[in-house]
């Protein structure tokens, strides 16, 4: 699937995902929390970077954009992957630059995302994964109209979490050992072309 197509919203610029976009993740900033260390893109070398970039572009079921804000700064990517034409939908994915969150980009930008989706491509559902420790993620596509399917077991990418610090202690609840792993809780949450037409 193809996805040359460029999207303009009031502060955000959507462009299809390019190499030299890649490169700008070098210059991001680094959550200093450990439970979303799988984000942390800025400490990629340059050699890093062209392989996680071959990786995002190699399969045509997937489609990536870089995310530019009003300074023309490349702020974070989002995408569409496991798109199938045949149902009419896919999985939806967003990760922010961590100096950029919290102002209202990821929401701007998955509407803009979104409205070409269901409108352009004519697509029917999209679903999104998202851990249920991450409150903040949650509200946020909950406000935008993605309702919560189901939620399953899935092997945590950070295996150091310390529970017994203070910090993380809270967030025990959304995890669970098993066989030696670390398993966290995953919602299934998705949205479908009527809801949003609804919604917007």
């Amino acid at each position: 699937m193809g996805n040359n197509q460029s999207m303009r919203g009031g502060r955000v610029l959507l462009k299809p995902l390019e190499y030299e976009d890649a490169l700008k993740i070098r210059f991001w900033g680094i959550h200093e929390n450990k439970l979303l260390e799988d984000y942390n893109l800025g400490d990629l070398s340059k050699n890093e970077l062209q392989y996680w970039y071959n990786i995002k572009k190699k399969n045509f079921r997937r489609a990536y954009y870089a995310i530019y804000n009003e300074e023309k700064k490349m702020i974070g990517y989002l995408g569409i992957k496991d798109i199938n034409l045949f149902k009419k939908e896919s999985y939806l994915g967003i990760v922010l630059d961590p100096n950029y969150t919290d102002r209202g980009y990821g929401t701007e930008s998955i509407k803009l995302l979104l409205n070409y989706y269901f409108y352009k491509m004519k697509m029917k559902k999209i679903l999104l994964e998202v851990n249920e420790f991450n409150s903040r993620a949650i509200h946020a596509y909950e406000n935008i109209g993605f309702l919560y399917i189901c939620e399953y077991l899935g092997e945590f990418e950070n295996q150091e979490i310390d529970f017994k610090d203070p910090y993380y202690e809270p967030f025990f609840k959304h995890f669970k050992y098993h066989k030696g792993k670390l398993l966290t809780r995953i919602y299934l949450m998705e949205m479908d072309a009527r809801r949003f037409e609804m919604r917007n």
